[in-house]
């Protein structure tokens, strides 16, 4: 009998989980390497939605992207994943350049923003899928770990650590990818969201969208709701900070009074992976080290996941043949 052949995944994020669940779909024997542990990634920081943010070209992100609203559109008749649709508010005092994402999902509305006291250039109402984090990601893990994926913490200086051991390597590193495979076109775009209390009631999310680094957000979950946040580019900062803390609160008050009573939880701070475009795609670092890239995602890692990972397996399956 034929061993299945080892792949070794580098990032335990969203990108890196969804790969190696696709992968282990085809048959392969997964092992997912990450420097720090589940509740430290990035994408444990996120809120999270789906939504196209800054993340590029938009004719590759707009395939991703109906590829994993499809996916959640499976996964909300799953009550364990996290996976669920709710009415999305999104008020854009800019041009909103992701708006093309309209033309992806099942149920969206334009309304006039004035008559919610935004007057705005754009204005939507639009049925999204929400993906509670907290209760998402465990999830997944859970369901690779049930199927034979092998996670380790370990720092890896570079992909070529990994061989002879594994046939193929996946560098779902994140913005890791600037130090992992000195890549300087990536950079950190600092994402801080503050956690608070769930008022009672509120289940819609509203978004404020302005094209300078902030980044308003009232984002209701299963148990408590986040809201955002900054998007700084090129600060590596991973503390949260109290200012940012306290200015988030207030502008995202000012646009949903509901949570003016509210508690704040706590503060968490995430380093979306900025890149100019994705980079998918396989690359050979020395004969017989296929190393397959999929990073650069920005703010749409939950958004773009699933249709990444498909590719990743479709090149995977392509290069063992």
């Amino acid at each position: 009998m034929i061993s299945p052949k080892k792949i070794a995944v580098v990032g335990q994020g969203v990108i890196g989980l969804t790969c190696a669940s696709r992968l282990l779909d085809r048959g392969y024997s997964v092992d997912i390497f990450s420097r720090e542990e589940l509740q430290e990634t990035t994408s444990l920081a996120a809120g999270a939605y789906w939504w196209p943010h800054k993340v590029y070209p938009k004719e590759r992100v707009s395939a991703w992207s109906k590829e994993t609203y499809d996916e959640y559109v499976k996964l909300r008749s799953i009550p364990e994943s996290g996976i669920y649709f709710e009415k999305h508010y999104r008020f854009c005092l800019d041009m909103d350049d992701s708006a093309y994402a309209l033309q992806l999902v099942d149920k969206w509305e334009e309304i006039d923003g004035a008559r919610y006291g935004f007057p705005c250039e754009q204005a939507f109402r639009v049925v999204l899928p929400v993906i509670d984090v907290p209760t998402f990601m465990p999830y997944l893990k859970s369901m690779l770990q049930s199927r034979g994926a092998s996670f380790h913490i370990r720092h890896l200086e570079s992909p070529a650590q990994l061989f002879p051991e594994f046939d193929l390597a996946v560098n779902c590193s994140g913005v890791w990818a600037h130090y992992f495979v000195g890549d300087k076109d990536v950079f950190p775009i600092r994402g801080q969201t503050v956690r608070i209390s769930l008022p009672g009631g509120l289940k819609q999310s509203t978004r404020l969208y302005q094209k300078d680094d902030r980044f308003t957000l009232v984002l209701p979950r299963s148990h408590d709701a986040i809201l955002g946040g900054t998007a700084q580019d090129g600060n590596w900062d991973r503390h949260p900070s109290a200012g940012d803390t306290e200015k988030i609160f207030l502008q995202c008050a000012e646009i949903v009074p509901e949570i003016v009573e509210s508690e704040i939880l706590g503060s968490s701070v995430g380093l979306r992976p900025g890149r100019k475009a994705v980079r998918l795609e396989l690359e050979l670092i020395a004969p017989d080290q296929p190393v397959i890239h999929n990073y650069g995602h920005g703010g749409g890692g939950y958004t773009v996941a699933w249709g990444c990972a498909n590719e990743v397996a479709k090149i995977t399956a392509e290069y063992f043949s």
